[in-house]
């Protein structure tokens, strides 16, 4: 590939492209130029970029607030991935898209596959198939990839969940979890890197493309605190009162990309230690450490 255009580069998702994509011909299509008001111009912009490859990572994320404002949700997961996929038709491009192991719904009690049917039981899963389908109709080139439970990304992003939970128990000496919905703690790093060696395999479609294992919430944030060493105790808990009805099991296994052989995922608890590793050696971890140290002499 020669050139590819990135929407959403300021999150999470598009934050771990640009880390990995840093000698790549990168266009960046920010929020601003993303207005789905005005299709046409959108379709030009994207045109004229002459790109190889459009990885999507602008989306609405916000599951609970999609149920009041349907209309917000949908221009994001439904409106734009259908314009890109219009856009990389007319340019022959790979459209690459992100969608959610939420999308499966509430009718199994084992991981998901790709050949079960969605059933979505929320207004932004919803949204998400209808985006999905979209693209399918536009009869772009594309790669649809169904993930979930992302973490990863620097301490300072607002939706941080490893390190708000690392600076809950800091604080703490007990906490709960929701013991009953379950998924696959996916570290953004790992899913750029393997939505590459997709792109590189000329293969199209959808794929689920989540770390190896399914953990509950209680279990994901116990493994937080125990990788960073801390001694606040975890116990499970209820699942807290939702607007929104997510399926407890978002559980999914890469059948795809283990049928082609190119399935790179690690075990979701291997690369979250890792991560949370990293955050223990990262200034804003050791500035909290020496803010105590500080408050602790100054009370003596």
């Amino acid at each position: 590939m020669s050139k590819i255009v990135l929407t959403g580069s300021s999150g999470l998702l598009g934050g771990a492209f640009q880390a990995i994509l840093s000698d790549i011909d990168l266009t960046h299509l920010n929020r601003d130029r993303l207005n789905t008001a005005n299709e046409q111009t959108l379709i030009e912009s994207i045109r004229s970029s002459r790109p190889d490859v459009i990885i999507n990572c602008a989306a609405a994320t916000n599951v609970e607030g999609a149920e009041q404002n349907p209309g917000d949700d949908a221009a994001a997961n439904t409106r734009l991935p259908g314009v890109l996929a219009q856009a990389c038709k007319d340019a022959d491009a790979l459209l690459v898209h992100f969608s959610s192991t939420g999308c499966y719904g509430d009718w199994k009690t084992d991981p998901y596959v790709e050949t079960d049917e969605p059933q979505p039981t929320t207004v932004h899963h919803r949204n998400k198939i209808d985006g999905e389908t979209a693209i399918a109709r536009s009869g772009c080139r594309h790669v649809i990839v169904r993930t979930g439970w992302l973490y990863g990304g620097a301490p300072a992003l607002a939706k941080n969940f490893v390190w708000k939970r690392l600076l809950e128990a800091r604080d703490k000496t007990d906490m709960t979890s929701d013991a009953s919905q379950r998924g696959n703690p996916t570290y953004v790093g790992s899913l750029a890197r393997q939505v590459m060696k997709i792109i590189d395999s000329g293969e199209t479609g959808i794929f689920n493309v989540v770390a190896h294992g399914v953990a509950s919430r209680f279990e994901y944030v116990s493994a937080i605190v125990e990788a960073a060493g801390l001694s606040c105790k975890v116990s499970p808990g209820p699942a807290f009162a939702r607007l929104a009805k997510v399926s407890p099991n978002e559980g999914a296994v890469n059948v795809r990309l283990q049928a082609l052989g190119i399935d790179i995922m690690p075990v979701w608890n291997e690369s979250l230690t890792m991560y949370v590793q990293g955050l223990l050696q990262s200034q804003a971890w050791q500035a909290l450490g020496n803010e105590a140290t500080e408050r602790a002499s100054s009370d003596r």
